[in-house]
């Protein structure tokens, strides 16, 4: 009865803290022995997210999704805990444990790959000029503007604006996260365990409202479905990146990596 009774009562992040540091760790290993591929074409069809870019990004999916709904269930700021029963709590913060889990394994992994390939971390960051462009970006889509912008490369404008804070806003959930959960094996000041709280709260509420907005513009919208199924199988068509990233299609024709005459054939 004992046994059983602890077993009930077993918190993940009371007992097995250490996990996630070894996650951290693991996923820092993984990623020094990754050797990422380079865009390539195939039966007309060029790859954008190889294997490891997919895997990395539906572990932080996975993640985030689990944090927020978990975090939603125990309630946060002003939101109520919609939970009673202590089984139920205890469930959520195994759930919250397991969501921090995905969510370190593949941020600290795609962070690995942005060390060890830093040109890929160019194809992130802003530019002068992506504010405008994707303003008009969005405007030309909605057929009112004609003008759409500065060529888009392999990531729009939007996505580039995005990923600085997205970047920070990850970063310090992430931190906050880990105070809170060492704050179980070892004593922290009260002050410090509030604070961490507070800000951890205030994140999650800002992670979700981007990522509503990241869900509807990646994969509810109908122009960005291509997109969406590259992020299962790798590929978007030729045809779709020389309409809709011809900057990235002028990347690709002076780097050789299409053979687009080969391209062109076939598709006459």
């Amino acid at each position: 009865m004992y046994q059983g009774a602890a077993h009930r009562s077993l918190f993940f992040f009371d007992h097995f803290w250490w996990v996630i540091w070894l996650v951290i760790f693991g996923a820092l290993i993984v990623s020094s022995y990754t050797y990422r591929v380079e865009p390539y074409c195939q039966n007309g069809r060029v790859l954008r997210h190889d294997i490891y870019a997919r895997v990395g990004h539906w572990l932080n999916a996975s993640g985030i999704l689990l944090l927020l709904y978990s975090g939603y269930e125990l309630g946060f700021l002003w939101f109520p805990r919609t939970l009673s029963g202590t089984d139920e709590i205890r469930a959520m913060f195994n759930l919250h444990f397991i969501g921090a889990s995905l969510f370190l394994a593949g941020a600290v992994f795609w962070l690995g790959n942005m060390f060890l390939a830093p040109q890929r971390l160019k194809e992130h960051e802003p530019y002068k000029g992506a504010l405008k462009d994707a303003i008009l970006y969005y405007l030309h889509l909605f057929g009112l503007v004609k003008h759409e912008g500065s060529p888009a490369g392999k990531y729009e404008a939007s996505e580039r604006l995005a990923f600085v804070p997205l970047t920070i806003l990850a970063f310090l959930m992430a931190i906050t996260g880990l105070v809170k959960m060492m704050g179980h094996p070892v004593h922290l000041p009260t002050a410090l365990l509030h604070a961490s709280t507070l800000a951890h709260d205030y994140m999650a509420l800002v992670l979700a409202v981007l990522l509503v907005f990241h869900i509807l513009l990646a994969a509810v919208v109908p122009w960005s479905w291509p997109l969406l199924r590259s992020m299962i199988d790798g590929f978007v068509s030729l045809d779709f990146v020389r309409k809709t990233h011809p900057g990235w299609y002028k990347e690709l024709r002076e780097k050789g990596a299409c053979d687009f005459e080969e391209n062109k054939e076939n598709k006459e």
